[in-house]
């Protein structure tokens, strides 16, 4: 499934998985925030983490960094100020490359990728905060603790999903590639 313009190979799977997940990192935080749970548990974070078990590097990169900037032009959510819409760019494209990579080039069972990328991701996070919001007249170490601690609910939800969630949407994604692979065939 690639199709190949001006010399480039694009595979149609990965890209319609990129934009179903990047979806799904746009509707469930509304979803969330409609029923009163708010960021706590890191609504944006669950597909976009599940999508990346499922894609390559690239485009795991590209869905974790394009998701909070469509989000945040489109709901508002993630707020362009302070700038948590560019920091979330840059925390969930290199959490969701961290994922993609690691499922990729180890034998790693998917808890301890999603527990490496956590800590990748929370250490950047803080890295970021430290860097930008003292230019914003924000308390960086108040604001960092609190965003720690608010995303815990979160990343304990990811530990208990994540797992269940990526074999078996790995399953269906490899029954549907044989069926269209037979499809192909009849014609």
């Amino acid at each position: 499934y690639q199709l190949n313009i001006m010399n480039k190979v694009i595979n149609t799977e990965e890209v319609t998985i990129a934009v179903i997940f990047s979806a799904l990192g746009i509707i469930i935080p509304i979803l969330f925030h409609l029923i009163g749970l708010g960021s706590v548990f890191l609504p944006m974070f669950l597909p976009l983490a599940a999508g990346a078990f499922l894609m390559s590097p690239g485009y795991a990169l590209l869905a974790g960094s394009m998701t909070p900037l469509f989000s945040a032009l489109l709901t508002g959510m993630p707020p362009f100020y302070p700038p948590v819409a560019f920091l979330m760019m840059i925390e969930l494209g290199a959490f969701c490359f961290t994922i993609s990579m690691l499922k990729r080039k180890t034998s790693l069972h998917n808890i301890a990728v999603l527990a490496i990328a956590v800590l990748i991701e929370r250490g950047i996070m803080i890295a970021l905060y430290y860097g930008i919001m003292p230019l914003f007249g924000i308390n960086f170490g108040l604001f960092t603790a609190y965003a720690l601690i608010k995303g815990l609910p979160g990343i304990i939800l990811m530990f208990i999903i994540i797992p269940l969630f990526v074999p078996a949407a790995s399953a269906v994604i490899e029954k549907k590639r044989l069926r269209l692979y037979e499809l192909s065939d009849e014609e």
